[in-house]
């Protein structure tokens, strides 16, 4: 199997650390043109000074998926810069407020968690797939969790507000379908990046126990491989082959990656 996407204009949000900037780095490995986003601009400006060792193909803007305003700002530059858009890639950070119970959250922590995973993900989704339809090709992706299938008590927010991802992804299918548009949701279980530990670092202080042993517990001990998943040869790889010629078939789905953690069928 010779696997050949080269050349194909990939936006990735959230991307300068962690899950983003794994994929990201993925992609570049296969010649693609990539984007990368974060709010912060110093993680970008430092994320694309590395990530230009493996590619100089790689280009950053600064955006926040809380903003609307911005998203657009983001999708206009990369298709000015890239001279268009093949595969959107949606991931985002975690709540301020997780890990946290239900009744803890305030609205303004709903208000700020929708619009995190939900509006954002409506609001590139509406800005990009014109230039895909124009094109009759297209990759979307939603990145999700394993939870929204198994709900977890500490991750209310992310749960909940996600959830709704699943949905839009199989009614996206049926009308982009027909132009060789596909949309999935990857629904992704525990890899070990900062923002994994942090979440976790602060249920430890909760609780009051050692992080290390939290960690074991509530990830290790849950997967069935005994490991936490590789982002750029597991993930990455996942995606690549998806938005190949290869995964053309698959859409409408939601793909789980966990290592055989989630227990629902």
């Amino acid at each position: 199997m010779h696997i050949n996407i080269s050349g194909k204009r990939v936006l990735i949000t959230a991307s300068t650390e962690g899950i983003g900037r794994g994929i990201a780095e993925a992609f570049l490995r296969e010649g693609c043109n990539v984007v990368i986003s974060s709010r912060n601009e110093e993680k970008v400006k430092k994320a694309l000074l590395e990530m230009r060792n493996i590619s100089p193909s790689v280009w950053g803007f600064v955006s926040d998926l809380t903003d609307l305003r911005s998203l657009e700002e983001l999708v206009k530059s990369s298709i000015e810069i890239m001279n268009g858009i093949d595969i959107l890639i949606i991931n985002s950070g975690n709540p301020p407020r997780e890990p946290s119970y239900f009744f803890e959250n305030t609205l303004d922590d709903w208000d700020y968690s929708i619009k995190l995973y939900l509006l954002s993900a409506i609001k590139l989704v509406n800005l990009t797939h014109e230039y895909m339809r124009a094109q009759r090709w297209g990759r979307i992706f939603f990145l999700s969790s394993w939870t929204v299938k198994e709900p977890q008590r500490m991750f209310s927010l992310a749960d909940i507000s996600r959830a709704p991802l699943i949905q839009m992804a199989k009614l996206l299918s049926k009308e982009l379908g027909g132009y060789n548009i596909t949309v999935n949701t990857i629904l992704m279980g525990s890899f070990e990046t900062e923002g994994a530990k942090k979440s976790l670092r602060r249920y430890a202080e909760k609780t009051g126990e050692p992080l290390d042993f939290v960690w074991k517990r509530e990830v290790i001990s849950q997967i069935p491989i005994g490991r936490t998943g590789n982002i750029k040869e597991e993930l990455g790889s996942l995606l690549v082959f998806l938005s190949s010629d290869y995964g053309s078939y698959i859409n409408g789905t939601s793909i789980l990656i966990d290592g055989g953690m989630t227990r629902s069928i």
